[in-house]
């Protein structure tokens, strides 16, 4: 009897614990927002063949709301106003982002219009999307958003792994079939400062698969990065035999707090299919990128970047090109 009666004080004592634990953080917590907003924009002076255009460019404007709902669970909210590429409208408006969000020491679940592990993974090493997009969403391998489920897991301080269920459109375009996107991706911090990522994803139509390898190498410091990412994908777009690769090379060193020099080197190649043909399939947008700038941090949320972009098609008879670009980061 003295052991159930002491069994059952300390599970109220617990209860009372647990009770007063849970009263103190929801006291503390107090859900709450805020708007966020931000443009990308250049001034773009391009030479080729020994033509020259100039003009000014307004990439991107995101515009949308973040909110706290507990301290795990948060929503976001983010509409993307672009150049949509097709039809003579010069800039719509596009759900980029609408997702919910669970997240704890060890998990972290997003489901909605989200953002993709794989993208923004890629996207963080790179750090300059302003300037230019990284490898795997310039290229094609993939795209920066799409609706889906993710769940990620923290087995450790230094390995996670993520698996990705998505509807394979992404977020410009609606879901047109039943087919989906399945992917996984693992990633580890085997010594401080060094991130190593790998990734696979497979999509599959009618007997035929589309699949992505990405792998990703990053050492990072407050003073230096370099990072390396390469991805191959084996039928793009469900057609056979339409195998395309990319490796991406980039780094930046700090001068001091506001000034970085940064640089770039992409490669980006395609395979025959018709043995008769003697370019690529993807002979458009085969070739080499060379990338070097200076980046300032004019006041938080503010960054501008003199740089210059050349590109060497692998397309025999096409010119070189050169951009010399001034162009700005605007985060409020």
């Amino acid at each position: 009897m003295k052991i159930k009666k002491i069994t059952v004080l300390v599970i109220i004592a617990g209860i009372t614990l647990l009770t007063r634990l849970y009263a103190q953080e929801a006291d503390s917590f107090k859900p709450g927002g805020k708007p966020e907003a931000r443009v990308f924009t250049s001034f773009n002076s391009t030479f080729a063949d020994g033509e020259n255009h100039n003009k000014f460019d307004l990439t991107r404007a995101y515009f949308g709301y973040n909110y706290n709902f507990s301290k795990s669970l948060s929503g976001r909210v983010t509409l993307d106003v672009a150049d949509p590429t097709v039809g003579k409208l010069q800039f719509t408006g596009m759900l980029k982002f609408a997702y919910l969000r669970f997240q704890t020491d060890k998990w972290t679940i997003t489901g909605g219009v989200i953002p993709l592990p794989e993208y923004d993974l890629g996207d963080k090493r790179w750090g300059y999307r302003y300037i230019y997009k990284p490898l795997h969403d310039n290229y094609g391998f993939g795209v920066a958003a799409d609706l889906g489920l993710s769940v990620g897991y923290n087995f450790a301080s230094w390995l996670s792994a993520d698996v990705t269920l998505m509807n394979g459109e992404g977020y410009k375009v609606n879901e047109a079939d039943s087919v989906f996107k399945v992917a996984a991706g693992l990633t580890a911090i085997p010594v401080k400062n060094l991130m190593l990522r790998g990734y696979f994803d497979n999509m599959s139509k009618n007997g035929l698969d589309q699949q992505t390898v990405e792998a990703i190498a990053a050492y990072e410091t407050k003073s230096a990065g370099l990072s390396f990412a390469y991805n191959f994908q084996k039928n793009h777009g469900l057609k056979s035999g339409q195998d395309y690769q990319g490796f991406s090379v980039s780094g930046n060193i700090a001068i001091n707090e506001k000034i970085r020099i940064l640089g770039r080197f992409d490669h980006a190649s395609s395979v025959r299919i018709d043995p008769a043909d003697p370019d690529p399939w993807n002979i458009s947008k085969d070739g080499q990128l060379y990338l070097m700038g200076v980046e300032f941090a004019l006041a938080p949320g503010v960054h501008l970047s003199p740089n210059y972009q050349g590109w060497n098609p692998s397309a025999l008879g096409m010119p070189f090109i050169s951009r010399f670009s001034l162009s700005l980061d605007l985060k409020m």
